[in-house]
């Protein structure tokens, strides 16, 4: 109630302080990757060779890393953690492996990312010269 009072003693006698809010942080919170740009050398390529580059490219948008649930090397870097009771080790070589494994998948994450970013950029130009139209 003393609250209120002050607030409407306050807003009466005009002394009210205007509040800023916080700065918004203008960066990406996320990562967002750039559009990659074809090259030069891409553009002079016919239609057929641009297929034959996009065909290429495409084993490598695929990760052949197994999932996290279905590594067994996971699994059992779990386990240690839970289950070690070495005096030195402690854990510290389960939770040192999870972190490796969480590393692994961030760089495949990045170069599947990097492939198809370079997929589109030979499909755009694909478009671009009206292949197959």
């Amino acid at each position: 109630m003393r609250g209120f009072i002050f607030l409407i003693s306050s807003l009466w006698l005009g002394q009210t302080a205007a509040m800023s809010l916080p700065p918004v942080p203008t960066e990406p919170i996320y990562f967002e990757p750039p559009v990659v740009q074809a090259e030069a050398g891409v553009r002079v390529l016919t239609c057929y060779q641009l297929d034959m580059e996009i065909n290429q490219l495409h084993p490598y948008r695929y990760s052949y890393k197994p999932p996290f649930y279905e590594d067994g090397t996971n699994k059992l870097a779990t386990a240690l953690v839970v289950f070690d009771s070495v005096p030195l080790v402690e854990g510290w070589l389960g939770l040192g492996y999870l972190g490796y494994s969480a590393l692994v998948d961030e760089k495949e994450d990045r170069r599947q990312i990097h492939v198809e970013q370079q997929i589109a950029s030979l499909q755009r130009v694909k478009a671009e010269k009206h292949c197959y139209e």
